[in-house]
Formats: structure tokens, C-alpha cells, sequence
């Protein structure tokens, strides 16, 4: 049986940072596939016109490896040749063009060591026009991409550029505005997802859209070996197929198979959402495409899963996307992030139970899920099915039959549909959507997170309620309306102590907000990492990420975390309780026992008046 050859898939592979293919893609535009899978970004939308209509004369690029700053540079090269400018290219270090009566000189890597020279003197260089006491008054355009600590490292040791040094500096540390004709852009603050449950224009949308795009995937269609493939399975969930030319009928059922894509598509990109909110990590351009590729394409070529197929002894169980984004045996650094709230570790007894005894490819089992299916080639094989049957008749039937291999292709079993489950699921609310399986995460209130950064708006205050009783009851005041209405903080800890003294901050005097983005954030997809709990007076902030929120509302629940957790998740909160001990406190709760509550407050007559809470 000869398969047809994907001309693409070869390629797709080296976006990965782990491929046993070479990583060759992983940085800048290095040859056509990497160049027609480049997705549009805020820099490309709105800074490079702003750069060609000659508005800045200074342009910084700052923030991790991967996040785009060459490519971007590239594409202005592009910009600028289609307009008529002629690119020089002395040397791999840049370039220079003139376009619009003003000439523009390019770096795209300012951090980097060049032979014969030392970094501080390549600056130096590319920074000349900039030289002196005095604002420059040239008619050159710089664009440079650098790290940001080097660039201070530059500014730092410099005597020569006395002006520019202060402004950047400045700017940097301070964060003073810059000259009209400066901007520092700083891609670590750029977000690939946004905080939308459905599909939009962000990063990560747009770069999936490119990877299962149709002219890379045609080839696959008439592949005598696609019902087996597991790229094939993968790139067909997310895929989106045009119902144009198709009769009435093919064209209803894509659309129906491209409403079950969509859930999907949703489903995986909030897994990213919670690795944004979470704060553990920036994740650039590289590392989504790089763990993209991973998820959809894994390791192997065409000519490899063909050698596979034909044995037909392949388990393809792992590669999955379902199963590949949670991978414990990669080493991507994302990847080992996203295995923290693995799915399939997930322990629900009534839905475990009713998964272990469910055959696959039964109409049972086919009512959990969404449909992906159609005749011909319009729809996607459920080639998982295969593996997923292997995997159930390998279960132990009876305690004879139990071994150390039959209990671990049990929980493998298991594992895989519960992560299936959760970016396929079919389970209707009550209004009849499909519901988003919230309870399959390790974060029972994440909903109501994403839905406030979203919108910036807590209906009733029912959210900052909720935060502030946590904190309450952190500090162990279990009196729901008085937590509510102030936060407590324990004046003292000691363990042997009779009456527990809470000093009371009113909840009225705190403001629940989501941080605008700064000055640097300018030119990117920019969104929040943390909800913040601000004192209105006084600037005392709670920056309250997704973990230390969760816990905050575990808390709310009865939950009383461990000293390991505490160690964890509260270092901001213990920050935020010092900072507020400064401020002084009308009144003190009393407590001899944790829900007998006294008032201690004083009367106008600088006096003290103690009595129960009203």
C-alpha cells in the first residue's frame, strides 16, 4: 500500500523545540513554510506603519528569545521593499534602507557577542546618532531588538550617550514617559491567548488556524492510510472545512462537524488561558508554536507512521493530541508546565466508572462526545477508537487476570478518556449549550476568574465578597458577615494566646480591578495575569493569580491549607496583610473562641467602647 507523501509534515515538525527532526524553525522566518504559517501580530498591525510613516526615531524591542523581535524586524524589511526602499545588508547583524526622505538602520539581535568586537563597542556604534549631552536632532531611524538587561547594561557603562542613557533609564526604572519620537516595546508583557472562551483573532487562535489550514492538509485526504494516522486525526479536529460548492446536506453536517471542531478548538486553548493566569511562566511565539507542533504533528515523518501502519503492531494511543499536550516524557518546558493540571489525572469516581465501562465505538460511548464524523473525506475517522479498544480489552477482568501491566493499561485507559472527555466531551447545560468541563481542571472556580478579567465587572460585588471573606477566614474569623463586611488580619499569632485580637479594614475601602496595560504594552496583545484587591486610599495592592485565587476560595469553602501550600500561595497575601497593619484601624474584633466576636471601637470621646459586633 504506498501512502501519500505530506509534503509540509517534515517541516511542521522542526517548529518543535524537542524534535528528533532538528528545532531549524524555531527562530525568525527561515524558510517558506515558516513564512506562510507567520501570523499578523499588534507590531505588524499598527508599530511598523507608525516606523514607515517616519512618527518614531528610536524603536526598542525588548523581551524573551522566541517572542518575535527578529521576525517582526524582517517583515518591516518586507514593508519596506514593497515600497520602493532598497535593503542593504552589510552583514547578518542588520540592515539599512531609506524610504520617505529618512534612513532607517536595523539590529536584530543588540545582545549578541560579535567576533573582533565587543558587545558595548556594537552599540556604541549603532547608537552613534544618539551620542551627547543633548537630544539628537539626525534624521535616522533606529530599530533594535534586545534584552532588556543588556540594554541597561549598555546604558549603565556608557559616558557617551548621557542623554539617551537618562531617558532610558529613566523610563525603565521609573517608569517616566518617554520622548514622542521613542517607544519601548516590551514583548514579555504579550499575551497569545486572550481571556474569550470561543475563537477570536489572538496569537494562539490565528497560529492554530495556519497549522490545520487546508492547502497544507489537502494531500492527506486521499492518503490510503488516513484512517489509521494519528496526524491526520489530529489536524482534522481542529480543522475547519468549507462548506462552499457542497450540496445542502454535506454542507449542514461540515457545519455541524465544524461546531464540534470549534468546542474543541476552545477547550485547548484554555489550557493555555490557566498557563497564562497562572504567572509561572512567560509563554512567547516560539513556545506556543513549539508546543503546537508537538501536540498536533509529534515526532515522527510520513515515511515513519507509514513503516508503523504497515506493521500495524503501533499503538498510537500517545499521540493523540489529547494525550500529547500532557505528555510526562518530553522535555519542552511548556509541556511540563501543562502536565501540573493534567486532565487525566483528575479523580471523579461517578464519571471514572461510567468511562471503564463504556466500549469504545459503542453508541453509548459515542453519545459522550461530540461528532466529528461524515462520509468521505469531509469529516474526520475516529482512528482513536482503534487504540482506545485495545486499551479496554488489555483491562483485568477478574483478580487473576491482574498484573502490574493490566493495572497500568487500565489507568491509561481511564486517563486517555477522561482527557478526550474533557476537549470532546458532548454534556448540555441547562439552556441546552455545550458546557465547558470546568470540573475536569484542578480549579472549581476559574469561571468566575476569567469571566471578571474579561469583562472587568463583578456584577452585585458578589466577587470582591467572596475574596475578602477568604482573606477573613484565612485569619480564621468563621463569622460569614462580619468576614465579608471587613478584612480581618490577626494583630498577633501566638499559639498560647486566650483572646485573639483582628484589626478591621471596611470592605467598602477596597476596589476590585484588573490592571490597564502599561506604556510598555503599547504594540501588544496584552492581557492581565492577576485580579487586584486595591485599597482606594492608599496604594496597597493584592495581585491575586489564578493558584493564590483558588485557594483563596477553598478557603472561602472551609478549606484550611497545609504549611507547604501556605509557603506557596501566600507570599503576596502576607505582603498585602503587613502593608495594610500600617494603616490605623477604627475598630478591633475580639475573640476568645473562634465565633464569640467582641467589638472594640472608639467613641467620639477619644474613648473605648466594647460590645458584641450589631
Amino acid at each position: 500500500m504506498a501512502m501519500a507523501n505530506n509534503p509540509y509534515l517534515d517541516q511542521f515538525l522542526m517548529f518543535y523545540s524537542q524534535s528528533d527532526a532538528g528545532n531549524g524553525l524555531t527562530r525568525g522566518l527561515e524558510n517558506d513554510l515558516a513564512r506562510r504559517t507567520y501570523v499578523p501580530t499588534k507590531l505588524d498591525r499598527e508599530l511598523r506603519d507608525a516606523i514607515l510613516d517616519c512618527n518614531y526615531r528610536l524603536v526598542i524591542l525588548t523581551g524573551n528569545a522566541g517572542d518575535g523581535k527578529t521576525a517582526f524586524i524582517q517583515k518591516l524589511e518586507e514593508a519596506a521593499e514593497a515600497a520602493g526602499a532598497k535593503i542593504s545588508r552589510p552583514d547578518s547583524l542588520g540592515s539599512h534602507f531609506e524610504i520617505n526622505g529618512r534612513t532607517f538602520r536595523t539590529l536584530y539581535d543588540g545582545s549578541v557577542e560579535v567576533p573582533g568586537t565587543t558587545n558595548q563597542e556594537m552599540l556604541a556604534n549603532f547608537f552613534v546618532d544618539f551620542e551627547g549631552d543633548e537630544p539628537s536632532s539626525g534624521n535616522t531611524c533606529l530599530v533594535v531588538a534586545m534584552n532588556e538587561g543588556k540594554l541597561i547594561d549598555f546604558l549603565s557603562h556608557t559616558t557617551h550617550f548621557k542623554w539617551l542613557s537618562q531617558k532610558l533609564l529613566e523610563h525603565l526604572q521609573l517608569n517616566t514617559p518617554l520622548a514622542d519620537d521613542m517607544v519601548l516595546v516590551n514583548l514579555n508583557l504579550r499575551s497569545v491567548v486572550d481571556a474569550a472562551r470561543g475563537q477570536t483573532d489572538s496569537l494562539f487562535d490565528q497560529i492554530l488556524d495556519r497549522y490545520v489550514a487546508e492547502e497544507f492538509w489537502t494531500s492527506c485526504d486521499g492518503c490510503p492510510a488516513r484512517h489509521r494516522c494519528p496526524v491526520k486525526f489530529n489536524v482534522d479536529t481542529f480543522r475547519l472545512r468549507s462548506i462552499s460548492g457542497l450540496n445542502d446536506k454535506d454542507a449542514e453536517a461540515v457545519e455541524e462537524r465544524n461546531a464540534s471542531a470549534r468546542i474543541a478548538r476552545s477547550r485547548l486553548k484554555s489550557i493555555f488561558q490557566i498557563l497564562h493566569f497562572r504567572k509561572r511562566i512567560h509563554v512567547t511565539v516560539r513556545d506556543l508554536r513549539s508546543v503546537l507542533a508537538y501536540t498536533l504533528f509529534g515526532k515522527h515523518t510520513c515515511q515513519q507512521i507509514e513503516q508503523e501502519i504497515q506493521s500495524g503492531s503501533t499503538d498510537f494511543t500517545d499521540r493523540y493530541y489529547y494525550n500529547a499536550v500532557f505528555d510526562a516524557n518530553e522535555k519542552d518546558r511548556i509541556l511540563g508546565l501543562l502536565r501540573d493540571f493534567d486532565v487525566g489525572l483528575a479523580s471523579l469516581p461517578m464519571t471514572d466508572s461510567r468511562l471503564s465501562f463504556t466500549r469504545p465505538g459503542t453508541s453509548e460511548f459515542r453519545q459522550l462526545f461530540l461528532r466529528f464524523d461524515h462520509p468521505g473525506t469531509l469529516g474526520r475517522t475516529n482512528s482513536d477508537v482503534e487504540d482506545l479498544c485495545r486499551l479496554y480489552d488489555s483491562r483485568p477482568m477478574s483478580p487473576e487476570q491482574r498484573s502490574q501491566d493490566s493495572l497500568e493499561t487500565s489507568r491509561k485507559y481511564v486517563s486517555s478518556l477522561r482527557r478526550k472527555l474533557f476537549f470532546e466531551g458532548d454534556q448540555p447545560d441547562e439552556q441546552g449549550q455545550r458546557k465547558f468541563l470546568s470540573h475536569l481542571l484542578p480549579y472549581d472556580n476559574i469561571e468566575e476568574f476569567m469571566r471578571f478579567i474579561e469583562t472587568k465587572t463583578d456584577p452585585s460585588g458578589h466577587l470582591k465578597q467572596w475574596i475578602v471573606l477568604a482573606i477573613s477566614r484565612s485569619e480564621s474569623i468563621y463569622d460569614e458577615q462580619r468576614g465579608r463586611e471587613n478584612i480581618c488580619i490577626r494583630t498577633r499569632h501566638d499559639a498560647d494566646t486566650a483572646v485573639k485580637a483582628y484589626f478591621t479594614y471596611p470592605a467598602g475601602h477596597f476596589n476590585l480591578e484588573v490592571e490597564e496595560p502599561p506604556a510598555q504594552a503599547k504594540y501588544v496583545e496584552y492581557l492581565p495575569t492577576s485580579v487586584q484587591l486595591r485599597h482606594h486610599e492608599r496604594n496597597i495592592v493584592l495581585e491575586i493569580s489564578l493558584d493564590l485565587y483558588e485557594m483563596l476560595m477553598r478557603i472561602r469553602d472551609g478549606y484550611v491549607p497545609a504549611a507547604g501550600e501556605m509557603r506557596a500561595f501566600f507570599l503576596n497575601l502576607l505582603m498585602f496583610k503587613k502593608q495594610l497593619m500600617s494603616l490605623p484601624s477604627e475598630r478591633l474584633l475580639l475573640s476568645g473562641s473562634d465565633y464569640n466576636l467582641y467589638q472594640m471601637s472608639r467613641t467620639p470621646q477619644n474613648g473605648v467602647s466594647i460590645g458584641v459586633p450589631s
